[in-house]
């Protein structure tokens, strides 16, 4: 089962949170998800991918998806990894690994997107 959540670790920040599985109609979920924080104006999007369990390759468009949109944000899009299938889809996808527990999490505060 694939879920899917949003939620803000800085101020004009937003981070999307995938866990569980992720499948083609999960893919295009991501997609229009990242696609609309960043139409509402982010200043910063990650896609938090450490808790991903296992994913289709064929699924691996949406995380590529996600990178592309970063010409929109200013201060781009991360790719967070940090289980073992999520590294797997980073590279499926030819993204570099950025584990998760490299990142210091802000505090939650609201994101205009949401």
């Amino acid at each position: 089962m694939f879920r899917l959540s949003l939620d803000a670790p800085a101020a004009g920040a937003a981070r999307l949170r995938l866990s569980g599985h992720l499948d083609d109609a999960a893919a295009r979920q991501v997609l229009h998800a990242a696609a609309d924080v960043v139409k509402c104006g982010c200043s910063s999007l990650v896609v938090d991918m450490a808790e991903l369990e296992s994913f289709e390759p064929e699924a691996a468009y949406a995380v590529v998806g996600c990178t592309k949109l970063s010409r929109y944000v200013p201060e781009g899009v991360s790719v967070l990894t940090g289980s073992q299938a999520s590294e797997a889809l980073a590279d499926t996808a030819g993204l570099p690994p950025h584990p998760a527990d490299a990142h210091a999490p802000g505090t939650m505060v609201p994101c205009p997107a949401c």
